[in-house]
């Protein structure tokens, strides 16, 4: 699986790497959140195993092995509790020469292209971790030759990693244990037996499945019969094929063994599912309007789906047929209304913040119904909503769970604490800014009592280390930005006197707080947000 390049574009002897950052992530159970890769990223694992999540995949590492995730996507790692783990992260840019214009140097945007999977290669753990601890330590030298050192060894260990990324033989048990699951999850359909899977593994059979069990906690055909059914459930929602059809595409010949199946797997028939979850929704345009979904028990034909922004979410995933791009949503809107206009729903929610001729163009495929998140009156909106679909009766019970779960979580928050003093921030890039939003100011103030210190500017103007001071907040909420170069801003700031002599800091009142829930203006972010808050003021959990 080396490094293919395609010869009428790009010439094989003047690709260049540009290494921009390293760093070094080592601990028992170390587990590093899903964060946006702005640059390129090469993720080595030097010791240990860890899982690597690249968006919505899970792929097992093994020791000395190396992935990438190409810039614009996601990737997150997590370690076994017991274990240490050490993982080197390595964000970089790959350029090529135009013959043409020899003083020009052009990015290689989709590096995938030149890849056949994400995994580029593995060598001895021993001499990856001597590389990558010497490229780590030149890199962050202030002699320009010793960075410049930190370069050229970089493109030396990538050129290994990728030449020898085509050996198969040096894949180990949890790269070979990988192999055989990808090949569950991509060749459902087929006759996948016990056997053949252990042959692709190359293990024997029992060894495969003792392994198999150990690693991903449900025996090898649990799993196949799992991938199966989830695929199934998306085949019934999102097309209109027979109960027969729909068995044969997911590996069953018979198709009344495959109803049994189904409904040993989630207590109800198959046809039973179809008659309460289809329908053709389709949501558009925000993936909080998954946020008002939920409350109303509805699964949507189609939605707004990623693995970072959309995580708490993510476990509909499966039952929801029609995925649209949910990040950079503005950079995507083409690709997104040309897959509604294929798939065709019954109907279409959007948010009315859409521009007009993208709200025409959601009109000429199907009735839209618009839904806004501006508003302050999300209750308000959730009944209509319920209204339009006729799940009224589902939103007000929920509406009365969610005032009980309210006033348990106010009964949770002492009096002393309920005009404790609070400041929200956010790090983007290389700055610190104010993030006093609405939903925030609805949870910490009016439901839970707290108190907003006051910062000059208001929501998202810049917040400096004066401001801070002056302000002098007993607790402190920080949301950061989950990308290479917010990451290293932050690591900075976080370590300079200035921040340390802060108030929170000093008492311990510091909370990093995640972009779910507390970027989104949904009823169910509301919700979440409360229990959140609650949690982080009093340390309790209820």
């Amino acid at each position: 699986m080396g490094l293919t390049i395609d010869s009428s574009n790009l010439v094989r002897d003047v690709l260049s790497a540009r290494l921009w950052e390293v760093d070094f992530f080592r601990g028992l159970g170390l587990r590093r959140e899903l964060q946006l890769a702005v640059q390129h990223a090469l993720i080595v694992l030097l010791n240990g195993e860890a899982s690597l999540e690249l968006e919505d995949r899970v792929i097992r590492m093994g020791e000395g092995s190396a992935y990438l995730c190409p810039a614009g996507r996601t990737f997150g790692v997590r370690g076994h509790a017991s274990e240490e783990v050490t993982v080197a992260v390595f964000h970089f840019s790959l350029y090529f020469a135009d013959p043409s214009q020899k003083e020009t140097m052009h990015e290689v945007a989709d590096v995938m292209e030149m890849l056949h999977e994400n995994k580029i290669g593995s060598m001895s753990p021993r001499r990856l971790h001597t590389i990558c601890r010497k490229v780590y330590m030149l890199a962050h030298q202030e002699e320009p030759v010793r960075r410049w050192r930190a370069q050229l060894d970089f493109q030396e260990m990538l050129y290994e990693l990728v030449s020898g990324g085509a050996n198969d033989s040096s894949m180990d048990k949890a790269e070979a244990l990988e192999r055989a699951k990808a090949m569950i999850e991509e060749r459902y359909a087929e006759e996948l037996t016990i056997d053949r899977l252990a042959e692709v593994a190359g293990f024997s059979v029992n060894y495969f499945a003792d392994m198999f069990k150990k690693t991903y906690d449900r025996s090898v055909m649990d799993y196949v019969t799992q991938v199966r059914m989830n695929k199934a459930k998306q085949l019934m929602l999102g097309s209109e094929s027979l109960l027969r059809e729909i068995a044969h595409a997911v590996g069953y010949r018979d198709e009344f063994y495959f109803s049994r199946k189904f409904k040993k797997e989630f207590g109800l028939s198959p046809t039973a599912y179809m008659k309460i979850k289809r329908n053709k929704i389709a949501l558009y345009g925000s993936t909080a309007l998954l946020g008002y979904m939920t409350p109303l028990e509805m699964i949507p034909f189609a939605a707004p789906l990623h693995p970072k922004w959309s995580a708490e979410y993510h476990t509909l995933a499966l039952e929801i047929p029609v995925h649209l791009d949910a990040y950079r949503q503005n950079h995507n809107k083409a690709d997104n209304l040309a897959k509604l206009e294929e798939v065709q729903p019954d109907r279409i929610i959007c948010i009315k913040e859409l521009d007009l001729w993208e709200k025409e163009k959601l009109r000429q495929i199907a009735p839209v119904y618009e839904l806004s998140l501006e508003t302050e009156d999300w209750q308000g909106e959730l009944r209509q909503l319920a209204f339009e679909l006729d799940r009224t009766e589902e939103a007000e019970q929920w509406l009365k769970a969610f005032t009980r779960n309210i006033s348990r979580q106010q009964q949770l928050v002492s009096q002393g604490l309920q005009n404790a003093s609070v400041i929200a921030l956010r790090v983007c890039g290389q700055r610190l800014t104010c993030n006093h939003s609405r939903a925030v100011q609805e949870v910490l103030v009016h439901l839970l009592g707290c108190r907003l210190s006051d910062l000059p500017g208001g929501m998202n103007s810049e917040v400096t280390m004066n401001d801070l001071n002056s302000a002098e907040a007993e607790n402190m909420l920080v949301l950061v930005r989950q990308d290479s170069e917010t990451l290293a801003f932050w690591k900075q700031l976080s370590a300079s006197p200035e921040w340390l002599s802060l108030r929170p800091v000093r008492t311990g009142r510091v909370h990093t707080i995640s972009s779910y829930p507390w970027r989104e203006y949904s009823p169910m972010a509301i919700e979440r947000m409360v229990e959140r808050a609650v949690k982080i003021l009093t340390g309790k959990n209820p």
